[in-house]
């Protein structure tokens, strides 16, 4: 393979004039980039990354974590993620966490040591951390990490009210939502507060069933089978994240009970297997496009060493109609 070296000598040029043209920085007269760039070409000279990255003291690196891969959310917005960071010449180094909070200590001491350049959290603070000697940038998405971290969210608010509506147009009057237990740091409970409310505004009660943290999919879904089962016969309509949306169903379709005649069932959230099914589930979308770009656009102008950046955005939501209300 031939080196900076090579394309110096086939220039006539020296190693750091070579450097300033490749990298663009300072002035090069277009003559002698010409020949440079003929060098490079003929000699089909491939610059090193690594040795570019530590020159611009940057690793070309931005972490995103996530608390489980295996979740269509996660693994969608991780896509789109990574889609946005390699148009700005990033590369993604994906950091599954689930219910180690002992790796987020590991991932977040691999930014203090600059493998990566910024850090896209989708997950929970552990307990005791502390980021305030951390000079790297960090962006948030549905979480919290304190008032100086930019987080981007979807409207959940407006779905919430939005999914309330949908119900209520169904005329649901024995309602039940599934949700997780109240925490403050979480954005998304925001929905179910907004669903709750507009539901007590028609003087309708809301059944709540609190959903466990920390189980993956598959436990999850299992969980939430076990608990429908006990108000399937009671319930007129369901508000739930599209796996639980998806898992009543199911149980629905067990017990005999027509969808949407009988029962009437919103999810949350917008995974394409809502699309899958038969009926398709009516569901609030989160824009992961939109929400994965602002997260990449937000830890790109850290990156960059912007003065002012939006701390609060929120992303707009759609209702994706279904044959389940």
């Amino acid at each position: 393979m031939a080196s900076i070296r090579d394309v110096a000598l086939k220039a006539g040029v020296g190693i750091g004039t070579v450097s300033r043209a490749l990298n663009g920085t300072g002035y090069i007269a277009e003559e002698t980039k010409k020949k440079i760039l003929d060098a490079v070409k003929e000699l089909e000279y491939v610059p090193n990354e690594l040795a570019q990255n530590l020159y611009r003291k940057r690793s070309g690196f931005v972490g995103v974590m996530v608390p489980d891969l295996e979740h269509p959310f996660f693994a969608g917005l991780t896509k789109h993620i990574e889609i946005e960071l390699y148009k700005h010449g990033y590369k993604c180094m994906i950091c599954g966490v689930d219910k180690k909070f002992l790796k987020q200590e590991e991932y977040l001491e691999m930014l203090q040591r600059n493998v990566m350049d910024g850090l896209i959290s989708c997950v929970d603070m552990a307990v005791d951390t502390d980021i305030s000697n951390i000079r790297r940038p960090i962006v948030c998405m549905d979480r919290s990490w304190g008032p100086d971290v930019a987080n981007i969210h979807s409207d959940h608010r407006q779905g919430g009210r939005m999914a309330a509506e949908v119900l209520l147009k169904g005329d649901c009057r024995k309602v039940v939502q599934f949700m997780p237990m109240p925490y403050d740091n979480w954005f998304f409970l925001e929905r179910h507060k907004a669903f709750r409310e507009r539901m007590e505004e028609e003087g309708h009660k809301v059944l709540e069933v609190y959903t466990p943290r920390d189980r993956m999919i598959f436990e999850y879904s299992e969980w939430v089978r076990r608990e429908c089962v006990r108000f399937i016969e009671y319930a007129d309509g369901i508000f739930a994240d599209d796996i639980a949306a998806i898992t009543c169903l199911k149980v629905a379709g067990e017990y005999q009970i027509d969808v949407p005649g009988r029962l009437k069932i919103v999810g949350y959230d917008g995974i394409p297997l809502t699309r899958m099914l038969h009926p398709t589930i009516a569901t609030i979308c989160q824009n992961l496009p939109e929400i994965a770009k602002r997260c990449v656009n937000t830890i790109m102008q850290e990156i960059e060493g912007a003065k002012q950046i939006e701390l609060d955005q929120i992303v707009k939501i759609s209702f994706q109609e279904g044959g389940t209300v």
